[in-house]
């Protein structure tokens, strides 16, 4: 009588795992397949504030090689389209370089110059010349530094003690590739 409640307690056991094997795979398949469906559809969040699944589309079929000019004019002519953000259209278009000095003044023992460029420029220099009644007192060059739709000159910072007291007019003459640009203002020391 001993061994046969043996078996049965045996049998009961490798019954109850059995099940729990079968009940991990089937929880194991649902939180797998349901893992994956999650990564394929976006989650967007609507205005009222909860979360919504957005359908995803069918990706179109790959166009045909074009030859590498052709490419690289339409990346040159769709990219400027992309950063339009002035009203008077996109000045990437522009024929000469425009700015803007954002900033001229002492601080300590430095005239600090800096300017911004409206169009995206990679890759250039910015020539720096301080004038005083109409006579080049100091001369600097800096390059160009681009950012996501515009572009700056490194900077200038120009000792006080070269340049005496006064009004200067600020003269930066920007170039890169073929475009050419002149921004001017004035600093009183």
């Amino acid at each position: 009588m001993t061994k046969r409640r043996r078996r049965s307690k045996k049998w009961i056991y490798w019954f109850f795992v059995l099940i729990l094997t079968i009940a991990a795979g089937v929880v194991g398949y649902f939180v797998w397949d349901g893992y994956f469906r999650e990564k394929e559809k976006p989650v967007s969040e609507d205005s009222s504030g909860a979360f919504q699944k957005e359908e995803i589309k069918p990706t179109e079929p790959e166009k045909k090689e074009e030859p590498e000019k052709e490419k690289t004019e339409e990346l040159v002519e769709e990219a400027p389209e992309k950063i339009e953000q002035y009203e008077g259209g996109n000045p990437n278009l522009n024929s000469s370089i425009t700015g803007v000095i954002t900033y001229a003044g002492v601080a300590g023992e430095n005239l600090m110059i800096r300017l911004n460029i409206d169009q995206y420029l990679a890759s250039g220099k910015c020539e720096l010349s301080l004038m005083r009644d109409g006579a080049m007192i100091y001369s600097d060059s800096a390059g160009i530094i681009d950012s996501a739709a515009t572009s700056t000159c490194e900077g200038f910072n120009v000792p006080v003690v070269k340049l005496g007291t006064g009004k200067l007019g600020i003269r930066i003459l920007v170039t890169s590739g073929e475009k050419t640009g002149i921004i001017e203002g004035e600093v009183d020391l």
